[in-house]
């Protein structure tokens, strides 16, 4: 296919319920830090090891880097969701499962997003946290739930891909 058509595809359902959860969570965190910005202490964590235990402490204003990157990062992403005739395709996408393609790399973007949002917020509420109380808490889940909502989408939105005919 030399010229991709542009095909309008409604929101799924899958993608308004990810987006109340990603969203959600991201706003829910980010009022949750605002709200506790002043009580945290000067040095909040900045850094954790993969085994969740903090190993960098830095200024709590650096944690506005941490609610400035996603607020570059997503209006990015949701421009890329809108053209998915601009996004790469395998050779076998053809007239008749370009509608399926599309939709699923669509599906992929909205899910990755919405699971960096979530990653933003766990973040957001493990640095809020162990600055407020000394303890951690999420610990060693820390690594694998960033893991599960950045990599997960992609792997299983990837998966379906092969599936298609």
């Amino acid at each position: 296919m030399k010229e991709r058509p542009k095909i309008d595809i409604p929101k799924t359902l899958t993608e308004k319920i990810a987006n109340i959860i990603g969203y959600g969570f991201f706003i829910g965190s980010l009022i949750y830090v605002i709200i506790t910005f002043s009580s945290l202490p000067a040095e909040v964590p900045a850094h954790f090891g993969a085994d969740g235990e903090v190993d960098r402490y830095g200024s709590k204003y650096e944690m506005i880097v941490l609610i400035v990157i996603p607020l570059l990062l997503v209006p990015g992403l949701k421009a890329l969701d809108r053209f998915p005739e601009m996004h790469n395709y395998p050779k076998r996408m053809d007239a008749s499962n370009v509608r399926e393609f599309y939709l699923n790399n669509r599906l992929l973007l909205n899910l990755t997003t919405n699971g960096t949002l979530i990653v933003f917020a766990i973040l957001y509420i493990e640095i809020t946290n162990h600055g407020l109380t000394g303890s951690s808490t999420f610990g060693v889940l820390l690594m694998p739930l960033i893991l599960l909502f950045v990599l997960g989408p992609i792997a299983w939105k990837m998966i379906e891909r092969f599936k298609i005919k």
